[in-house]
């Protein structure tokens, strides 16, 4: 797989891919990433790369030629820009990016880039969230990151499928995780999960998946088929947490 990320700050990458997963796919060359400098496309001897917005406003933005150039020398894969007003980013749409040949990420910085580029250019336009960052560099790591994760450099392939948000998982939020040892610093392991009783011990993590999702995301439900059980798990956990008054 071939990833081009087009960037202004090439260096923010250095440490990222030297470590890690990312690493990892680099080095048996599962992924071919190219990072590139989009400052040697700039304009003038000052390599100039932004310009003021038509209509005013604050701030710059980065100019359609740079990238003209870039595209007129380069194999354009899937492309992908960034901006707060693309599609979210879901792990569905990164299980769909991985499988592909070839994606090339278009990252602005400034205020932005121009239109005209998202336009020519671009297949897709994608949002990690609903914040704004300074740049596009952290959302094209992030993406690298996940896409790694398809590339059979895990220790275990099944932890990838079975992850919170994956088809295979259960849609929920996963319950609280630990290891040896079994008491430390007043804080227990709860008895059930040292209790050798899997049946038990799976009910208890889906119990806790449940009560987890319901705290953090609970929007989360409309995509989920509740048991019962799982119904009840939320009536205690309000009953109990005096959240649920007669």
């Amino acid at each position: 797989m071939i990833i081009d990320i087009l960037t202004l700050f090439p260096k923010f990458y250095e440490s990222p891919i030297s470590m890690g997963i990312i690493n990892m796919a680099i080095n048996e060359k599962k992924i071919n990433l190219n990072i590139e400098d989009m400052r040697l496309y700039g304009e003038g001897n000052y390599k100039k790369c932004d310009d003021y917005p038509y209509g005013g406003g604050p701030g710059m933005i980065m100019t359609y030629n740079i990238f003209k150039k870039y595209f007129e020398s380069h194999k354009k894969g899937y492309t992908i820009i960034f901006s707060p007003s693309g599609k979210t980013l879901t792990q569905k749409k990164i299980r769909e990016l991985s499988s592909k040949e070839h994606i090339t990420m278009i990252l602005g910085h400034y205020e932005g880039i121009d239109y005209r580029v998202e336009e020519k250019y671009a297949d897709e336009a994608v949002s990690i969230g609903d914040y704004v960052l300074s740049g596009g560099e952290i959302p094209a790591l992030l993406l690298l990151d996940a896409v790694s994760r398809y590339k059979g450099v895990m220790n275990n392939d099944e932890s990838v499928i079975s992850d919170t948000f994956e088809e295979n998982s259960s849609g929920l939020l996963e319950y609280e995780q630990y290891t040896r040892p079994p008491e430390i610093d007043g804080m227990k392991v709860p008895d059930i999960l040292l209790s050798g009783n899997h049946k038990n011990i799976d009910e208890y993590r889906r119990k806790r998946s449940i009560i987890k999702t319901f705290e953090n995301r609970a929007d989360l439900f409309s995509k989920i088929n509740l048991s019962k059980k799982d119904v009840e798990a939320i009536f205690y956990y309000l009953k109990e947490n005096n959240n649920l008054k007669y």
